[in-house]
């Protein structure tokens, strides 16, 4: 890289709010699909007999595209105030002369 190159961190940002973005839909899909699949008699049966649960490889599944997109959210929003700041003055000029002189 040469010296006078620059990263460009409006568009890395650019970038991974749409890669976070395509996160955030594919998880909320696939736990509304492993939601229809999971027993609410399994989930009774697993209160009633901690020792020996039934196998929960759905419950697990759940859990962990929930944390999935419970993180890419936070990322999701921290990286939308970065891009704003980023953007602001592209922002401001954009709404100065298209929304408000109308």
């Amino acid at each position: 890289m040469d010296k006078t190159q620059k990263i460009n961190t409006r568009a890395i940002v650019s970038m991974l709010l749409f890669v976070i973005i395509i996160i955030l839909f594919v998880t909320a899909v696939a736990i509304q699909i492993v939601e229809l699949f999971i027993d609410p008699e399994m989930l009774i049966a697993e209160l009633l007999n901690p020792d020996n649960p039934p196998p929960s490889i759905l419950l697990e599944s759940m859990h962990i595209l929930t944390a999935i997109h419970a993180v890419g959210g936070l990322i999701f929003c921290v990286l939308s105030i970065v891009h704003i700041m980023k953007n602001w003055k592209t922002l401001k000029t954009y709404f100065r002369n298209n929304v408000i002189k109308r």
